[in-house]
């Protein structure tokens, strides 16, 4: 009997330590927020999930920013000579802290260049030294990875929350490879925010080892008093 006592204390203290190891293991929850395409230039706030510091201890937070761009660009060459010309389509969208410092920047872009000859004599954005994108659209994405103190205590609370962040977007289009050259832009934006949170997860504190070792040891105390007396 005293044997199997020490043996179930063994596989006991074991499996204590497995559970401990197991919870704690590294683990990521993630939080996301959009903003719908919307003309250029424009502002708003998104809300996303704080992470609830009763999961663990936070060791790193990944922001991540993809933006898109959609709209049209136009270019009419008035040199005196052939020119090839550039344009591009473009948004710049940027990720702020509720401080308004800058966390991520992301910048979706569309090229295209077009062989246009001298000013045909009408600025039509057509014929001969005039062109046109059509309607195009691209995307552009860019992350940040934090480990700094001051993030974690901003984006962690008891029981998690919301917190608000800025994002904007501008139009940042343009028209290059001619000496006289003018353009015209029509964008449209989006943005999605991702935040991951990467932590290690709470373990059991001592106390609860303490009282379940002191268990088996009661249940040996017990076992021996039962053992019939020769």
């Amino acid at each position: 009997m005293h044997k199997s006592l020490i043996a179930l204390a063994a596989a006991a203290a074991l499996g204590l330590g497995a559970a401990s190891s197991a919870q704690a293991a590294t683990q990521t929850i993630s939080f996301s927020a959009d903003r719908a395409l919307g003309a250029t230039n424009w502002s708003d706030t998104l809300g996303l999930g704080k992470f609830d510091s009763n999961l663990g201890t936070l060791t790193s937070i990944k922001f991540h920013l993809e933006g898109g761009v959609q709209g049209s660009g136009k270019a009419e060459s008035l040199d005196a000579g052939a020119s090839d010309v550039t344009l591009s389509l473009a948004s710049l969208l940027t990720l702020y802290r509720p401080d308004n410092s800058t966390l991520l920047v992301a910048n979706p872009l569309f090229t295209q260049t077009f062989a246009l000859s001298a000013f045909d004599g009408s600025i039509d954005f057509a014929g001969t030294s005039g062109a046109s994108t059509g309607p195009r659209s691209s995307t552009g994405s860019n992350s940040y990875t934090s480990g700094s103190a001051s993030d974690f205590a901003l984006f962690s609370s008891v029981g998690g929350g919301l917190i608000y962040l800025g994002l904007n977007a501008l139009g940042s289009s343009t028209g290059s490879g001619s000496g006289n050259l003018l353009t015209q832009f029509q964008t449209a934006a989006s943005g999605r925010v991702e935040v991951t949170y990467e932590y290690i997860s709470a373990v059991p504190e001592p106390e609860t080892y303490v009282m379940l070792l002191t268990g088996l040891a009661l249940a040996g105390v017990m076992a021996r008093r039962r053992k019939p007396r020769a």
